[in-house]
């Protein structure tokens, strides 16, 4: 508005305005703003993908050694004897890592959303620490965890601690941390574009210029030091299907239901694994040994299951496997990858997901003719990824960019599209929502931290309740001021007067405790 009148008065010829000096003033500090953000990712996607690449390197060499192990150990009983004693040792080197920084278990998806919201607030230092550490030993232990959900941290808190040594105020920190975040799923996948979307979609939860100026910039950078500078490979090699006959989208309609109905069995076990651990009432010390002394058995009598999986869509692209392995191969990789993750070690379960995934989608093949093998892979990795984290976007395009055929996007998205209203239908909670909310309710959260003051960002939908309101006519949640307004690229200055409209960005400043009820009273922003 300010813009428009100063423009107006402009050509009006009274070019010396107070008007058009504030129009110009605006102008030019969204620019530096703008400029700073770019500059801030390029920073954050430099220091991202080389944790990154690191982590991925570790992970990579350690996952080798133990399908070597696996090898050796059949050769005697000693062997075996001696891979227990070091197995029971890495639970405990796992067990006393949780204890000392529990921010750093798990995928630490869930703990980034937290820190973007104002709930959670990690040391990135620590964290960066014993995340990796943490990892390494998981991975040296055989367990069935993925690198890419802990790259996702190790990339955000990359991004919080470049913000702490800049000394960027808290709302340049959170846009920093989710950057990080793009750039972490990038340098894992090598897809920079499924980075920019997974920290919109499942961390971020909205999307600003800001946003994307700063995920895409990281996510990017931090790809291109993955493969110029660590010479990293994509993750997953697809073979060339040049076109999808029409006769085929029935079945992946059918592909895409019965994904859903896995993916929410998915979603239900790891809540009965959870409350099975519970039941043991371990000390968090000793609790990984559940992980550990499975991974022993599964080393001896199943080592196909051991790691994450990597080299599993390759084995399943190879060979012919008949019906009965591929169901006892994803029931017992789906429950050992469960057993890791809720053991609460540092590990994800991305990648397990998509390997899960895998292993369905070459089970249906089997109905079919071999050379839709690899079509049935794709479209199942997407789709029950889908299934059970809800990112319909990110699966969608993290697929496309893996492949890189654009005759594989239509189908994938009929897959994702059809997963995601089967396993909606079904009731139960996207995985990382579940796991976000176990967080929440552990009591790790200081009590001097709750009244905290945090600032969230939040866009006003099409069809929300709010358009047309003023600002002093909507009944906020207690102590609740709104700081910014973000309207067709401009930055307004709220006042009491100031009627909403649709596609607003509001930056609201709150009390910690305050921010689930403001999410729930305001489910139309």
């Amino acid at each position: 508005m300010i813009e428009s009148m100063a423009l107006k008065l402009s050509e009006a010829g009274i070019e010396k305005s107070p008007l058009a000096d504030i129009a110009k003033s605006i102008e030019n500090k969204n620019m530096k703003i703008e400029s700073s953000l770019l500059l801030n990712g390029i920073l954050v996607g430099i220091f991202a993908g080389i944790v990154g690449a690191i982590y991925r390197l570790l992970i990579g060499y350690s996952e080798k050694l133990v399908h070597f192990t696996a090898e050796y150990i059949k050769s005697g009983i000693f062997y075996k004897f001696i891979l227990l004693v070091v197995l029971i040792i890495l639970g405990l080197i796992s067990g006393f890592l949780l204890k000392r920084e529990p921010m750093a278990s798990g995928s630490g998806i869930p703990q980034v959303s937290a820190e973007i919201t104002g709930r959670l607030n990690s040391n990135p230092l620590k964290v960066l620490i014993y995340k990796i550490t943490g990892g390494l030993v998981a991975s040296l232990g055989g367990l069935s965890l993925g690198r890419e959900g802990p790259s996702i941290q190790l990339g955000a808190m990359s991004g919080k601690l470049v913000s702490k040594l800049l000394r960027r105020n808290s709302v340049d920190e959170k846009y920093l941390i989710t950057s990080g975040a793009s750039a972490g799923l990038s340098i894992a996948f090598g897809a920079p574009l499924a980075g920019v979307l997974f920290s919109i979609e499942e961390v971020h939860k909205n999307v600003t210029k800001k946003i994307i100026i700063g995920c895409f910039s990281a996510a990017v950078v931090a790809n291109i030091i993955g493969q110029y500078i660590f010479s990293l490979k994509p993750v997953f090699s697809f073979p060339d299907i040049d076109y999808v006959t029409p006769s085929i989208y029935p079945w992946i309609v059918i592909l895409g239901i019965l994904l859903g109905i896995f993916g929410t069995f998915y979603n239900n076990t790891i809540k009965i694994l959870y409350k099975f651990y519970e039941k043991l009432n371990l000390n968090i010390v000793f609790r990984p040994q559940v992980a550990f002394l499975t991974s022993f058995i599964l080393f001896i009598l199943y080592p196909i299951v051991l790691g994450s999986g990597h080299g599993l869509v390759s084995f399943l692209l190879e060979h012919k496997l008949s019906i009965l392995f591929l169901i006892t191969l994803y029931f017992v990789k789906t429950l050992f990858s469960l057993i890791s993750f809720t053991s609460g070690v540092a590990g994800g379960i991305f990648l397990p997901i998509l390997i899960q995934g895998a292993i369905l989608g070459t089970l249906f093949s089997n109905f079919f003719d071999s050379k839709y093998t690899g079509l049935f892979i794709i479209l199942a990795m997407s789709g029950y990824l889908t299934a059970i984290v809800r990112s319909p976007i990110t699966s969608v395009i993290l697929l496309f960019e893996m492949t890189q055929k654009l005759s594989y996007f239509l189908p994938i998205a009929l897959c994702c599209l059809f997963a995601y209203f089967t396993a909606n239908i079904l009731g139960t909670k996207p995985v990382y929502e579940y796991l976000l909310d176990r967080i929440l309710t552990s009591n790790k959260i200081k009590d001097n931290e709750v009244d905290m003051e945090v600032e969230i960002t939040t866009t006003i939908i099409n069809d929300s309740t709010l358009i047309g309101k003023t600002i002093s006519e909507v009944q906020w949640t207690e102590n609740t001021l709104i700081s910014n307004i973000e309207r067709s690229g401009r930055e307004i200055v709220p006042k009491g007067t100031t009627i909403l409209e649709a596609n607003d960005r509001l930056t609201v400043i709150m009390p910690k405790r305050a921010v689930d009820e403001f999410l729930k009273k305001f489910n139309d922003v």
